[in-house]
């Protein structure tokens, strides 16, 4: 099992992202509308709570992690709620804004305490922290074509049901072909909401149901390392660590790999 106490980390701190900037860039737009109009901010304000709560529904459906419905329901009733004030007037209206605005504050207070508890946390930047843990050469040995990293044991119908809970844990977006399973790791946000099945360029671990394991790493994710690790050692280290966690929900104990995703104590907002 890959140790996760007291390590060095060896991914680069990370970089603010398209979603980051979108979201800065939502506030932003919010502020100004504000100082010309207040009903118009809350209509733009709406807006933005539909197209969140349909990005949060399409994360449900493609995750199956029920913990996302507190984000969706709040982000629903935030965009009534908003919808009202724009086009109502508040005082004459209370009996309509109160109730909706006490759901919206439940739904939003049980996604805060789920996100602390890291149940609403993509694992992408812990699987490639624990992964590069073992790895110690520096060399610069990129490769582009998959390489195999062992074996597993086991039916078909475990390996669907440990992908499942893979999903479910948001550790990777599994793909199913006739022959294999392949987990998807760091999708982009845009090929997530496309319900895109492509893994062409991406870095994922594949377990074919004869038992063969094979690791694809991305350019990418690769020079997310501070340094140059060793290719095919990392490649390696990261298919074991996919057939440590198929073991550990062989046998159960699901919870052991959930604990050690966070040990890593990541931040749950920057490194999500």
């Amino acid at each position: 099992m890959h140790n996760t106490i007291n390590m060095y980390r060896k991914l680069k701190p990370p970089v603010l992202g398209t979603e980051g900037i979108l979201g800065i860039l939502a506030i932003c737009i919010f502020f100004f509308l504000h100082i010309l109009s207040f009903q118009l901010a809350m209509g733009f304000g709406a807006i933005i709570c539909l197209i969140t709560s349909i990005i949060s529904l399409i994360v449900i459906i493609r995750t199956r992690n029920l913990f996302f419905i507190p984000m969706f329901l709040g982000q629903f009733f935030g965009m009534v709620l908003l919808a009202m004030i724009s086009l109502l007037a508040i005082e004459e209206n209370l009996y309509y804004f109160l109730p909706i605005a006490g759901l919206m504050g439940i739904s939003f207070t049980i996604m805060i305490i789920w996100s602390f508890q890291r149940k609403l946390k993509w694992r992408t930047r812990e699987m490639l922290e624990l992964a590069a843990q073992p790895v110690v050469d520096k060399t610069n040995g990129l490769t582009q074509r998959p390489l195999q990293a062992g074996k597993v044991d086991g039916s078909r119908e475990e390996m669907l049901g440990f992908a499942s809970f893979i999903r479910r844990n948001l550790i990777a977006i599994p793909v199913f072909e006739e022959e294999r399973v392949i987990f998807i790791l760091n999708i982009p946000m845009n090929k997530l909401l496309q319900f895109s099945s492509k893994y062409e360029g991406r870095t994922w671990v594949a377990f074919n149901y004869d038992g063969k394991v094979t690791v694809n790493i991305q350019q990418t994710d690769y020079f997310m390392y501070k340094d140059l690790l060793a290719f095919d050692q990392l490649c390696r280290s990261l298919g074991e660590l996919f057939i440590d966690f198929y073991d550990q929900y062989r046998m159960g104990r699901e919870s052991n790999i959930i604990y050690q995703l966070n040990a890593l104590n990541l931040n749950i907002i920057t490194e999500g």
